[in-house]
């Protein structure tokens, strides 16, 4: 389809089949490929926690501070670690503390895995104690925060500069 809507240039063989060079398909896939993404600028943040209600908070007020950004949710580690396979976030804020797979579990697969292992994580915890905060470090996390966290305060951790303090 490509070739037939002139994006890729082919070659036809009398037998009908097509040959492509191989500096076109490179040409077309740095086409198409997304942009690259500057460091330290965040696009997306994944939300890891099994409290829906405050996964939600968060999210609506990274939403509201800066909509540029793009928010997801997961409510366990397994749906977590799916998402951030699929979706590739800049940041992951991950509860430590969730049935199943806990957070520290979590980080360690992301931080093994090639395609996730660059992601940024920050640890939140209700159980913020010294022993949990050094675990989640040598996981891989590059620092944990004690729960509960006011939005405002989070938008701060984050850098967004154009936090909303009533949140």
């Amino acid at each position: 389809l490509w070739a037939d809507r002139g994006l890729l240039k082919a070659e036809t063989t009398l037998g009908g089949h097509r040959r492509f060079a191989r500096q076109e398909i490179e040409r077309l896939r740095q086409a198409r490929s997304r942009p690259e993404r500057k460091k330290g600028v965040l696009r997306s943040i994944l939300i890891i926690d099994d409290e829906r209600e405050l996964a939600d908070t968060w999210a609506d007020g990274i939403r509201t501070a800066a909509p540029e950004i793009t928010v997801l949710t997961a409510n366990d580690g397994f749906e977590g670690g799916l998402k951030a396979s699929l979706h590739k976030p800049d940041m992951i804020l991950l509860d430590l503390m969730m049935p199943g797979m806990d957070g520290f579990e979590v980080c360690r697969l992301l931080k093994r895995e090639p395609v996730t292992k660059n992601i940024r994580i920050i640890a939140l915890s209700g159980l913020a104690s010294q022993d949990n905060v050094d675990r989640i470090l040598e996981s891989g996390a590059e620092t944990c925060l004690a729960k509960p966290i006011r939005v405002s305060k989070l938008l701060e951790v984050l850098g967004l500069a154009a936090w909303t303090p009533h949140l």
